[in-house]
């Protein structure tokens, strides 16, 4: 997909409602909204290096995500977050505190706090935080799968270290996916994310919370791109798993896979373009013992048909268990039904 787009993938990264037209932009703004949902927003703070966490190069400070106050001796990766319940749970993008040696939040009242990191899911860039403060009011939640293209979202964060700092823009598509992030579902816009967004939350135009920023997808010469934000169902239920201590974890399915170009639905000789075509297969993955290869098209699973790349992430994402697992693929002219091998 990157070399499709021509583009480089920065990190900062369901039906429709029944009303006919998008809503207006108000005629006062957004001031409302960006009160209400306000209340839930925070700046979350990686500072220094844990030296006892396993933190790879990706979880390292890069230069243009260094709070402004940073230093070589202390460097300090800047992002935001949000409380996810009425408690001190707070959201944030993983790659904002992984491999931190502290974590600080502050709150919509300025006050500081320290902050433990409970668990992170790294493939899906979020990280859980646990503090002793709690929100003013609970925060609100709004159905993502209400958004349509069109529809107005605010993003509320600390770019380059600017004090709860505000953009506004229209929804551009929903449950967009690239071969890159694997089970990630994205809501595209085009409101403007920079260093210091990362983990904030995407609000509707009544401040209700709809989904995370994460990502920035920027052109080849710099030019401006689009905005990548996770579905808050998807948070949600990313929460529900990091919560849930000593559960079976979600099977992972260790394959890459893009929507099916054009060409590629030629060339495989299929009439259209429906379904995922698989470009990666990691060695000793799930994908490897369920037998899929590079060059297959997945078309349905476990009896589910699949439209696009973004179907097969719904079906990952609520995918329990390996056993009975099917997958229908198209190769080399015809249709193949995988299935999970008999447990001995």
């Amino acid at each position: 997909m990157r070399r499709l787009l021509g583009t480089l993938l920065l990190a900062a990264g369901l039906a429709g409602c029944a009303a006919p037209w998008p809503s207006p932009a108000p005629a006062a703004g957004f001031a409302a909204a960006v009160s209400r949902g306000g209340a839930f927003a925070v700046g979350v703070y990686g500072i220094g290096a844990d030296d006892a966490a396993d933190a790879d190069e990706a979880s390292l400070p890069r230069g243009d995500e260094l709070a402004p106050w940073s230093t070589a001796e202390l460097p300090a990766r800047i992002g935001a977050g949000f409380f996810i319940d009425e408690g001190g749970a707070v959201v944030t993008a993983a790659h904002v505190v992984a491999g931190a040696g502290q974590v600080l939040v502050k709150l919509p009242d300025q006050r500081v706090s320290a902050a433990r990191v409970r668990a992170m899911d790294r493939d899906m860039d979020i990280a859980l935080l646990e503090l002793a403060a709690a929100p003013s009011v609970a925060p609100v939640f709004a159905r993502s799968a209400a958004l349509r293209a069109g529809d107005w979202v605010l993003a509320i964060g600390e770019p380059y270290g600017l004090n709860r700092s505000v953009v506004a823009g229209i929804v551009g598509g929903r449950a967009r996916h690239f071969a890159e992030d694997g089970e990630v579902l994205f809501i595209q816009s085009d409101l403007t994310l920079n260093p210091g967004n990362s983990g904030g939350p995407l609000l509707d135009a009544r401040g209700a919370i709809v989904g995370m920023s994460l990502r920035t997808v920027v052109g080849p010469y710099g030019t401006s791109g689009v905005s990548l934000f996770m579905p808050i169902e998807v948070v949600q239920q990313v929460v529900a798993e990091l919560r849930s201590d000593g559960a079976a974890p979600r099977p992972r399915l260790g394959a890459g896979f893009e929507d099916v170009s054009p060409l590629a639905a030629w060339h495989a000789g299929r009439p259209d373009a429906r379904g995922a075509f698989v470009n990666a297969v990691a060695r000793g993955s799930v994908a490897a013992s369920l037998g899929l290869r590079v060059g297959d098209i997945v078309v349905g699973m476990n009896g589910r048909a699949l439209g696009d790349s973004g179907d097969f992430v719904r079906a990952l994402l609520s995918w329990r268990t390996l056993a009975g697992t099917r997958l229908t693929v198209f190769r080399a002219g015809g249709y193949l039904e995988l299935r999970s091998a008999a447990p001995r």
